[in-house]
């Protein structure tokens, strides 16, 4: 069994609000929530235990329920220090608990992939920390402010949380730290180095920043905005997928004909193709006619669980040269689209309690090219859109998602760019292989990067 301990106690006196750090919201959502999902969705941990402050255990709790967390095995109250905090969760842990995992909940940007090379590293070494290179020169000053020494930066590392470490050793070095009064220890790893025992290390990532200062949040929240996952890799022959209805909308060519190529050869499930050559002729910018045909599926299935957008439209122009009717007719297919069909499917989601969508955008989102002025900010809007609407429905267990492919090989782009040498570009097939991977996932408001 692995165990989480995610320290959430401060009093957030250096970020100079309110509230502590921990509860102020972030891209909609207060950041210890993010950093319990990071959790909720990683299939290495077991059990989770969120420490805070006396005052806020009744509403981490309440933030548990509102967000269907169901890993949080106990929520309770930490001490006046980090090491005390951190002693009082490894005292509140599961008994059968091999390996524990200390994190702090001020860093909401954990991936799966580092948590996975913590699980990886402590079964082999008993102890793990997680640490990132240094890029500026560290320099070392004596008690009159001088330079005392610059030492080689190449030996050293800047320490991020998780910690992982076999239960049994750093909990004998709690006690090791209480019987030598040490009281302070602002690092879990430190007390283990004090017994000797050797600590492995295993590479960060830059975007794992701890919320500190108000511009930490600033950052934070353009990090949020440009924060990619890697779909995974699907395993066999498909099969995931069985018994599931899925709609694909614009799934007559390009990436969205793939995808149902794909599902009909690897899956057993029921896959429904809207478009505007289609029967019923379905098309985004008309409302009427995607509730009609959502609405059609709904009643003759009974349920809908996953719904791809590949609907959308590219008009390669500047500013001055495109007319004020290519600019609305781009946003009405980018944009409004998808707001229209968002708004279709929401009775079916609300009664059925569950659903997915996937909507696809561009790695132009992130940001503004000359010639790309309407395109690279309708799928910027996309983004924001997604992660908006995610918070919105996750009360019904709907998650929704952007898949970003670079430059894929199809008719709307030959339309745009001509001929273009064809190792330079994404296959649909293998575009379509990886969206459908995503779907496996248990994210939302997320940002799938396919390269």
């Amino acid at each position: 069994m692995i165990s989480s301990i995610i320290l959430a106690s401060g009093t957030g006196l250096r970020f100079g609000d309110n509230q502590p750090k921990q509860f102020t919201k972030l891209a909609g959502l207060p950041v210890l929530v993010h950093t319990l999902k990071s959790f909720e969705t990683f299939p290495g941990v077991d059990k989770v235990i969120v420490v805070t402050n006396e005052e806020y255990v009744d509403h981490v709790w309440d933030l548990v329920g509102k967000h269907g967390l169901k890993k949080i095995h106990k929520v309770v109250s930490g001490g006046a220090t980090r090491q005390e905090s951190s002693r009082i969760g490894l005292e509140c842990c599961d008994p059968d608990t091999e390996y524990v995992l200390i994190h702090d909940g001020v860093r909401p940007f954990i991936s799966h992939q580092v948590l996975q090379r913590l699980v990886d590293g402590v079964t082999n070494h008993g102890a793990v920390d997680t640490v990132i290179p240094s890029a500026d020169t560290l320099v070392e000053i004596d008690e009159n402010n001088f330079i005392r020494n610059i030492p080689d930066r190449s030996r050293f590392r800047r320490g991020q949380t998780p910690q992982a470490f076999s239960y049994p050793l750093i909990s004998e070095a709690h006690r090791q730290a209480r019987t030598d009064s040490v009281e302070n220890s602002t690092d879990d790893c430190a007390l283990v180095l004090r017994m000797g025992h050797k600590v492995f290390v295993v590479d960060g990532e830059e975007k794992n920043i701890k919320i500190t200062y108000p511009l930490d949040l600033h950052l934070a929240d353009k990090l949020f905005q440009l924060n990619t996952l890697t779909p995974p890799v699907l395993a066999g022959e498909g099969g995931s997928f069985d018994g599931k209805v899925f709609v694909i909308i614009g799934g007559t060519q390009g990436i969205g004909r793939s995808i149902a190529e794909f599902l009909n050869r690897k899956e057993s499930a029921t896959v429904y193709i809207l478009g505007r050559t289609t029967t019923p002729a379905v098309d985004v910018t008309d409302y009427a006619s995607l509730e009609s045909a959502l609405g059609d599926i709904f009643r003759r299935e009974g349920r809908i669980d996953y719904v791809i957008n590949c609907a959308g439209d590219l008009i390669r122009k500047n500013v001055a040269n495109m007319s004020l009717e290519e600019w609305d007719a781009l946003y009405r297919v980018n944009v409004s689209g998808n707001f229209y069909l968002a708004k279709a499917l929401m009775p079916i989601w609300e009664e059925q309690k569950s659903g997915s969508l996937m909507l696809v955008g561009s790695s132009s989102y992130t940001r503004g090219r000359g010639g790309y002025a309407a395109y690279s900010s309708s799928k910027a809007a996309l983004v924001n859109f997604c992660q908006a609407l995610a918070e919105e429905v996750d009360c019904w267990n709907v998650k929704v998602n952007v898949a970003s492919p670079g430059r894929v090989q199809t008719g709307l782009r030959l339309r745009n760019f001509g001929q273009e040498p064809p190792e330079s570009l994404l296959s649909p097939d293998s575009v379509a292989e990886q969206i459908v991977a995503s779907l496996t996932m248990g994210t939302t408001g997320s940002v799938f990067e396919i390269r």
